[in-house]
């Protein structure tokens, strides 16, 4: 079935997934501005950070090696990851209390902009040193598409999915099955290893929503509340 459709197809349709991915962070911008930035502490900084290195470090990889497929939805990516960083920690800035934008989260964001700029200049150099950057892209892509799962332990412990994005955690999984195609017609290993295992994380994540709805630890907490008070009368 697959067979039947043109590579241009998945290139774009994928293209146009990975937008929506990049973009799926908006929804929880939005929060923090609506809240004047008491729900930062619900913004995991780690899937932030490394969406900008995962971005900048294809879209380098794209440039020049090349791999024209690979530099449209990145650069789009790479300018919306930078906004979100820029917007999160003009909260912080401001006050916002959220333990997670820390000092620590502060030295990795620098790092991941003087990685940037040391890359960009080491791909320069020739075919093969570009190739090398997409390894490390593949590496780094692999932990942006399990970054969410860094809640794992309190997800089971509160038996709630309410810190996993569940829009970021669709589009991933959607984006990674489109771009495990992509990988496969175009023979591209980086694309196609990063992809595949996206695609079984963002699996896992959909999951976890399902069996641990998000509402599912408020509840607990009313039902401990109920038997409480009954215990009182």
């Amino acid at each position: 079935m697959l067979s039947l459709l043109p590579e241009t197809f998945f290139v774009n349709a994928g293209t146009l997934c990975s937008a929506f991915f990049f973009l799926s962070p908006c929804v929880q911008m939005m929060q923090v501005h609506k809240s004047s930035g008491a729900s930062l502490s619900g913004v995991n900084p780690q899937t932030l950070i490394l969406m900008f290195f995962n971005c900048a470090l294809w879209t380098i990889w794209g440039v020049f090696l090349p791999m024209p497929p690979a530099v449209p939805g990145n650069l789009l990516g790479l300018v919306a990851s930078s906004f979100y960083l820029l917007f999160c920690w003009s909260h912080v800035l401001r006050g916002a209390a959220a333990p997670t934008w820390n000092r620590l989260t502060a030295l990795a964001t620098a790092v991941a902009v003087l990685l940037n700029f040391s890359m960009t200049g080491y791909a320069m150099a020739s075919t093969q040193a570009a190739e090398n950057v997409g390894r490390l892209a593949m590496l780094i892509c692999i932990c942006m598409f399990a970054a969410p799962l860094s809640t794992l332990g309190q997800v089971l412990k509160e038996k709630s999915s309410e810190l996993l994005p569940p829009a970021q955690c669709t589009m991933q999984f959607c984006n990674c099955l489109l771009w495990t195609v992509v990988g496969v017609n175009q023979k591209s290993m980086p694309i196609l290893v990063c992809n595949a295992l996206g695609l079984v994380l963002g699996a896992v994540q959909l999951g976890l929503m399902a069996v641990f709805p998000s509402g599912k630890s408020e509840q607990l907490e009313a039902k401990k509340h109920d038997a409480k008070m009954s215990d009182f009368k």
